[in-house]
């Protein structure tokens, strides 16, 4: 038992003996918006976590808040651990998930309480950073921004893909199988390469994703091998499930020197035919979505989509700025480099209005980077004017905007526009921000 809040209820960790209660309540708890019927894999998923399928999460990174008049978990929390990449710096993550009340007992701080715990089991764990793939505003009462993308790709309909021309020769897609894990490792490392976040999935990872989750579950994607005259070429994954009439492809990659063209009309037979098997006489399937795929897929070069949906954002939280920014140097340096601002000696002060960031550059190299506070005794309005006073930062960025310009999600003019308190004071420090943090996609598909 964590704590009793309120003469009802009692927040604590889950067992394995929550297994189907707490599947049952996130069923029941986080259906589709408007949905009659509970989500079964949704429920599928929750049993996957509590019963230990997943490489590093177990029971007890659960939090449930019972009510002991009744027994029934009325609240609950996963903190799902695994590792991402940050311009191909590892760092470690936290991932809250399948976070729900019951209608009745929301409004009385049940997820705060939880968060509260969650927050530091993650610190003890030695995540660098959080994050939610979650509904707008909630988690920006627990810390969060919404700072890294998050889908905004094309939607192709039902009857154009069914137009497209047939499968071009010596090309197939078929099933992946175990065997294909070399092969998923190589073309996935390269594609990482052209997104700022991204999670790295070595040979188990990639097994985990092929054989380690229920038939059933939301987290689980169908996988497909591209295969070119015999040789393996590429691969395509997509959910279980139909969204909204649309069936999501969440990865479609293909090795160097391929044609993206040629895969996607190798693509387009299938991704029909397995769209119409997924249509319910409540569900008619209407199209192929690549949401999911980020605003800036290869495959948008190679033909022309008439309708892209409108992109969101993986909410980010970063206890420690510093420390983070700290531990992905190295990328920092590898942009800087390539900028107007190579060889660089000088300091670059940021404030977060209540702390900030002090980054000391020397030839280049991030010499030191440390918390720094901004001085509240320093004389006069501050009107964001050029000062020769070094107690003033030299870039100001309210809130957890800051995150937003870190992850790439905004540039920093447009940030500026959005929040007429994001201030840069002088040239050298916007070319300098310009320089670590230009406007770059990112592609997380989390380890779930």
């Amino acid at each position: 038992m964590l704590s009793h809040l309120g003469d009802r209820l009692s927040l604590r960790h889950a067992t394995a003996d929550d297994t189907e209660a707490l599947a049952a309540f996130v069923g029941d708890v986080l259906r589709s918006q408007d949905g009659d019927e509970p989500s079964h894999p949704l429920a599928a998923w929750t049993r996957d976590l509590i019963g230990g399928r997943h490489p590093e999460f177990r029971a007890g990174d659960a939090t449930v808040v019972v009510d002991r008049t009744t027994g029934a978990i009325v609240s609950c929390l996963h903190l799902l651990s695994q590792t991402w990449a940050y311009g191909g710096i590892p760092f470690r993550v936290g991932q809250p998930e399948l976070i729900g009340t019951s209608p009745e007992y929301r409004g009385a701080g049940l997820v705060r309480a939880q968060f509260e715990v969650i927050h530091r089991l993650s610190a003890e764990r030695g995540h660098q950073a959080l994050a939610i793939a979650g509904i707008p505003w909630f988690y920006r009462q627990f810390g969060y921004e919404l700072a890294i993308e998050r889908g905004g790709g094309p939607r192709v309909s039902s009857d154009h893909l069914m137009s497209r021309p047939e499968t071009p020769a010596g090309w197939r897609l078929r099933p992946a199988d175990e065997a294909d894990v070399p092969f998923l490792v190589e073309v996935a490392a390269t594609a990482a390469a052209r997104n700022l976040v991204s999670v790295p999935r070595d040979a188990a990872l990639w097994r985990y994703e092929l054989t380690g989750k229920r038939a059933d579950s939301a987290a689980r994607r169908v996988l497909h091998v591209f295969e070119r005259d015999g040789e393996r070429v590429g691969y395509l994954a997509h959910t279980i499930q139909l969204w909204g009439g649309g069936l999501p492809v969440t990865a479609f990659e293909v090795r160097p020197g391929v044609s993206w063209g040629e895969a996607w009309s190798a693509a387009g037979p299938y991704l029909s035919a397995a769209g119409q098997a997924m249509a319910t006489p409540s569900e008619r399937f209407t199209a192929v979505s690549f949401w999911l795929l980020g605003t800036e897929h290869p495959l948008y070069r190679v033909s022309r989509f008439q309708h892209f949906d409108v992109g969101y954002a993986w909410y980010a939280r970063v206890p420690d700025v510093a420390a983070f920014l700290g531990a992905v140097a190295p990328a920092l340096e590898r942009r800087l480099a390539a900028s107007p601002c190579a060889g660089h000696t000088g300091t670059l002060t940021l404030s977060f209005y209540t702390d900030g960031v002090r980054l000391a550059l020397e030839r280049g190299k991030l010499a030191a980077v440390e918390a720094w506070r901004p001085d509240i005794t320093v004389r006069g309005l501050e009107l964001g004017r050029p000062s020769g006073d070094p107690r003033r930062p030299l870039a100001m960025f309210p809130d957890r905007t800051f995150l937003q310009l870190l992850f790439g999600f905004r540039t920093l003019e447009a940030l500026e526009a959005a929040f007429p308190d994001c201030v840069v004071r002088t040239p050298e420090a916007r070319a300098l921000l310009n320089a670590f943090f230009p406007k770059t996609p990112s592609d997380v598909w989390p380890v779930s």
